[in-house]
């Protein structure tokens, strides 16, 4: 009877470290999305920025260096705003992600721990 015990406990314990390896597996995959989200963010800012001062240097009026400037401000706003939905959408998705890993692990835990209370029963 102990052995039994001792293989559920065994069982929960390979379950737990699967688990982990899954939440290791699941951060690594959103670290990896966000990074290429602040890459590409990075490279069309410095994109944007490198247009509007070509622009802006060939510019000899006032008026169209600030209609350049306002040009900027606009298109990098729009630039972060998408990054930021993009950036909310994978944190959605690794939401629900850690959800599912958070419910199957509780499944499992409560399925092995009253498998084992009840061989401690039987035992005893």
């Amino acid at each position: 009877m102990n052995n039994e015990i001792f293989e559920t406990l065994n069982k929960l314990t390979q379950q737990t470290l699967a688990n982990w390896q899954k939440l290791g597996e699941t951060n690594l995959k959103i670290s990896e999305k966000l990074l290429s989200e602040q890459v590409e963010l990075t490279a069309a800012l410095v994109e944007a920025t490198t247009t509007q001062a070509e622009a802006a240097a060939k510019t000899k009026d006032v008026k169209e260096l600030a209609s350049l400037q306002a040009e900027l401000a606009q298109e990098t706003g729009k630039l972060l705003l998408d990054s930021a939905r993009s950036a909310a959408d994978i944190i959605a998705e690794a939401g629900k992600t850690y959800n599912q890993l958070f419910e199957t692990t509780l499944k499992a835990s409560t399925d092995y721990g009253q498998k084992a209370a009840s061989k401690a029963k039987k035992a005893a």
